[in-house]
């Protein structure tokens, strides 16, 4: 590994997502857009006392605080690492004082994910480095990493599940590497902690490792202080809120007070764990193909790498078993399984011994095509469309199984297509397309995919309303080209340099 190829793939990386963005934030990204921005405005946690010089922004924000919340209900790290990229949108406002402020800081805070997915997988490609695989298998994994995972998608969403990911990767990275660095790898875990503390409850499997791997007592000392200042953090962040450490915003949600968010009987743990690997609403197997072949190579992995074997088993289970019992284990209306997403690496890094296996390659290129409609559309616009037509049992309710969940009728990857080619046949000709859908239990529906195949990539959406002036849509489409050309230009350099 040179310093010139890590480089040319973080462009490449920053390029792709940077491209493929939507430039906007919906559900739980806004709510940590409005807790950054008064921290940043205001200095405090409160998000109802902002107000938008957009209404259809206004209107989200309204619809948020009008059922009494003052305050996210989400973890501090995301907020945090959003502060920059919306003090940088603040800037672009005093040189472009034509277009409407809140456009241009919620399109530079949308950015944040692209940043830390483009660092994610620049730690996959550490990590990897460290188990001997030839140079052509590196570069495959990572670049299905990066491309035919949910990765893809989720650099140009507002959810922070990248940023849980690239902690426990900066943490995973900083324990295996030849001279481990406790304090990094205390770092990492500690920003995964901060932006979901529910992955305190990995903490068993890195500590495991320490023992294993004969770490000495004031190393695991070293390791486990950032993390006791991350808990820290949170106790005193729940308290400014609502003056209990233990109280996190969770407790206002209509879960929580119906019972909890988990339900410890037989039906709602099948229905999860069917639901996470096999549903073709959320199911791994279709949003991550490679994942077939996990089985067989971890059990080859692991006669070569032991405790890292187990290190990565040890995440992946707990976090997957943590989710059987939770009510909302489908993450809504989301795209594929959301919650899985910081695993995904480390059922990706034992795939390497399986390398010379053809299969592996077609494998990957499907996974490419199945998040490329979630890469370049809107999902969410496709559940819209379901709904509004009445196809089928729309649910997201604990242990039903809802149609946009369980119908082969209804996948988001097949209705992303749809989006996709009628956002392309509306290009030719102008008009969207019709479908006639089933939820394959009910009656066949007829509809317009119009105002539902809406591209949604942040240049597009510019272009698409209208607000810049000649020049400088001339400009943006310069940026654009500049930013495609730079993309295959590094990605070129990076496959092409063998002196990993």
């Amino acid at each position: 590994m040179t310093k010139r190829t890590t480089t040319h793939l973080f462009i490449f990386l920053l390029c792709i997502y940077a491209l493929t963005a939507g430039g906007h934030y919906g559900g739980d990204g806004l709510w940590n857009y409005l807790t950054a921005q008064s921290l940043m405005r205001d200095g405090d946690l409160v998000i109802s006392d902002e107000s938008f010089t957009l209404p259809e922004m206004q209107k989200h924000r309204d619809a948020i605080t009008s059922s009494g919340r003052h305050y996210s209900k989400y973890g501090p790290g995301m907020p945090l690492a959003e502060i920059p990229f919306y003090a940088i949108g603040l800037l672009l406002t005093g040189i472009f004082p034509n277009i409407p402020a809140d456009y241009l800081t919620m399109f530079t805070t949308s950015m944040t994910n692209v940043v830390i997915s483009a660092l994610w997988v620049l730690f996959f490609y550490f990590i990897i480095q460290s188990f001997n695989y030839p140079p052509s298998t590196t570069k495959w994994l990572t670049g299905a990493f990066a491309l035919s995972t949910m990765v893809f998608p989720y650099s140009g969403y507002g959810y922070p599940e990248p940023l849980v990911g690239l902690g426990l990767l900066i943490a995973t990275h900083s324990l295996i590497k030849r001279h481990p660095s406790p304090i990094l790898a205390g770092i990492g875990f500690a920003i995964a902690i901060l932006t979901k503390f529910y992955t305190l409850i990995l903490l068993p499997i890195p500590l495991l490792y320490m023992r294993r791997t004969h770490y000495s007592t004031s190393r695991l000392a070293i390791f486990l202080s950032p993390i006791v200042a991350a808990c820290l953090l949170i106790a005193y962040h729940n308290h400014l809120r609502y003056g209990n450490i233990l109280h996190t915003g969770y407790h206002l949600d209509i879960l929580a007070q119906k019972g909890g968010y988990l339900a410890f009987i037989p039906t709602q743990i099948f229905t999860a764990f069917y639901g996470l690997l096999f549903s073709t609403g959320r199911g791994l197997i279709f949003f991550f193909p490679l994942i077939c072949l996990l089985p067989i190579a971890y059990h080859k992995f692991k006669s070569s790498h032991p405790n890292e074997a187990r290190l990565f088993f040890g995440f992946t289970l707990i976090l997957f078993v943590l989710l059987l019992p939770m009510i909302d284990w489908h993450a809504g209306s989301s795209w594929g399984p959301r919650y899985l997403l910081p695993i995904l690496p480390f059922c990706i890094f034992p795939l390497g011994v399986l390398a010379d296996i053809k299969w592996t390659r077609y494998l990957t290129v499907l996974g490419f095509f199945a998040q490329l409609p979630g890469a370049l559309m809107n999902p969410y616009l496709f559940t819209h469309f379901v709904q509004d037509k009445k196809i089928g049992a729309i649910i997201f309710a604990p242990h039903q199984m809802g149609d946009l969940l369980f119908s082969p009728n209804l996948s988001p990857i097949i209705g992303g297509y749809y989006q996709l080619t009628s956002a392309i046949h509306r290009l030719i000709t102008g008009d969207s397309l019709n479908y006639t859908i089933s939820s394959g239990t009910e009656r066949f529906v007829s509809g317009s995919l119009k105002n539902y195949d809406l591209i949604d990539m942040w240049w597009v959406n510019v272009l698409r309303t209208n607000i810049l002036s000649p020049t400088m849509t001339l400009a943006l489409t310069l940026v654009v080209i500049c930013l495609i050309l730079i993309a295959i230009y590094s990605a070129r350099i990076w496959i092409a340099d063998e002196t990993d």
